[in-house]
């Protein structure tokens, strides 16, 4: 005899599971990115386009072979509406060949296409396949603003994560490849170099450091003798040492505080002030080294830093620093007191919720042991969620399978 008709799921829960298939779906979410690279090359990619930021990048390889100055005005080859100069370094311009020898609109889907799908890797390496997934969901709105401006930020984002990665898999020279890189691109991702403290012969990483940094710092001698290179470091000394001094650019904290306060005051004593606070529980909180969770707590920190507290950040530069609060939220007890912030920053409103961000993140640094990280992924990377030794200074790096699968994070109502 037949038993009793099995009681069918109701429309919400079927479409509920609809739902979790789909935002849990590999294919599609990387889809988006993809699609989201296309578009802004259909947006973008014509060479007559009044879009000059992707010019600039092309034109500073050719200005480069050509020995002509890498940071003056251009406005013959960017349009007669430009207002950008070029602020790489020299090893940047080098680093741009590749996409300076395609034709226009195939260099800017390569990329807007590689910067897309390294994010999407990126976060499943550091967070996982569950945490990852939803990582790349919060993310895609700031992806879009950075990819549509054709910027590097996102670039930077991943190659100061695969710094920290790599750091924590021991792969010096694959660190610092990524770290020296990211700062040829823009100074400030020099600052991940900080997260060598927490592993075991740092003298030897600052000596592969070095020795990369003189490699990328001459590579430009491929192109153009060393007399024209000398004097456009000097030029690009000059450019920066102005850029400093530009109280009404950006989007940071120093210059929303401007605002707000009426205040006059100049960037350094606010950046220095956050440098010293950044630092402080990442030198003295010795005994949590080698908790996994500090140190991704510290990337977390240092992302969101290095966009706040830069004086030239601007609407596309945020993606940085949304990843370093959306590292930091999904990796945390849950509470409506990093929801908040969170929600706001991935919402795009940018220095203040990020701000608020940032100083939670640094009063779970200076918590406890376990307090700022009590559950791990069962789909993180074993090197980079397992518990290892608790000595100082040494990584917890344990050997694939080791790590402790436990259940979602509880909730500490903060």
């Amino acid at each position: 005899m037949n038993g009793p008709p099995e009681p069918r799921a109701s429309a919400p829960h079927r479409a509920g599971v609809v739902l979790r298939r789909l935002f849990g779906s590999r294919a599609l979410v990387y889809a988006l990115y993809v699609a989201v690279a296309v578009f802004v090359t259909v947006r973008r990619g014509s060479s007559s386009s009044t879009h000059t930021t992707f010019k600039i990048f092309r034109q500073s390889f050719w200005h480069l072979v050509d020995d002509i100055n890498l940071y003056a005005h251009y406005p013959a080859e960017q349009g007669a509406a430009a207002v950008d100069l070029f602020k790489y370094s020299p090893t940047a311009a080098m680093l741009f060949m590749p996409i300076a020898l395609p034709p226009y609109w195939l260099a800017m889907l390569m990329w807007s296409v590689v910067s897309a799908l390294a994010m999407c890797l990126v976060l499943e390496r550091l967070l996982g396949r569950e945490r990852g997934r939803v990582a790349q969901w919060l993310l895609l709105p700031e992806v879009f603003a950075t990819l549509e401006a054709v910027q590097s930020n996102a670039l930077i984002t991943v190659l100061m994560i695969a710094g920290f990665i790599a750091l924590e898999e021991r792969r010096q020279l694959r660190a610092a490849i990524a770290i020296v890189t990211a700062t040829a691109l823009k100074i400030y991702p020099a600052a991940t170099l900080v997260l060598a403290l927490f592993h075991p012969r740092r003298w030897r990483f600052a000596a592969v450091t070095a020795g990369v940094a003189l490699v990328e710092l001459l590579m430009p001698l491929l192109v153009t003798p060393p007399s024209t290179l000398v004097q456009q470091y000097r030029w690009w000394f000059a450019t920066e040492t102005y850029d400093a001094s530009d109280l009404a650019f950006g989007e940071s904290v120093m210059k929303v505080m401007r605002q707000w306060f009426h205040l006059t005051w100049p960037n350094w004593p606010v950046q220095l002030l956050a440098t010293l606070v950044l630092l402080t529980p990442l030198l003295l909180r010795r005994e949590r080294w080698g908790d996994a969770s500090f140190r991704r707590t510290a990337l977390a920190s240092l992302l969101v830093f290095a966009v706040i507290f830069n004086h030239q950040a601007e609407r596309p530069s945020f993606v940085i620093a949304v990843t370093g609060a959306v590292i930091w939220y999904l990796t945390s007890p849950r509470g409506w007191l990093r929801r908040v912030p969170t929600a706001l920053s991935v919402l795009g409103l940018q220095s203040p919720p990020l701000l608020a961000c940032w100083i939670l993140i640094q009063r779970d640094l200076w918590a406890g042991a376990g307090r700022a990280d009590r559950s791990r992924s069962r789909t993180a990377p074993p090197a980079l969620q397992t518990a290892g030794s608790t000595a100082p200074g040494t990584p917890a790096c344990g050997p694939a399978g080791s790590g402790r699968a436990t259940g979602p994070p509880p909730t500490d109502g903060t």
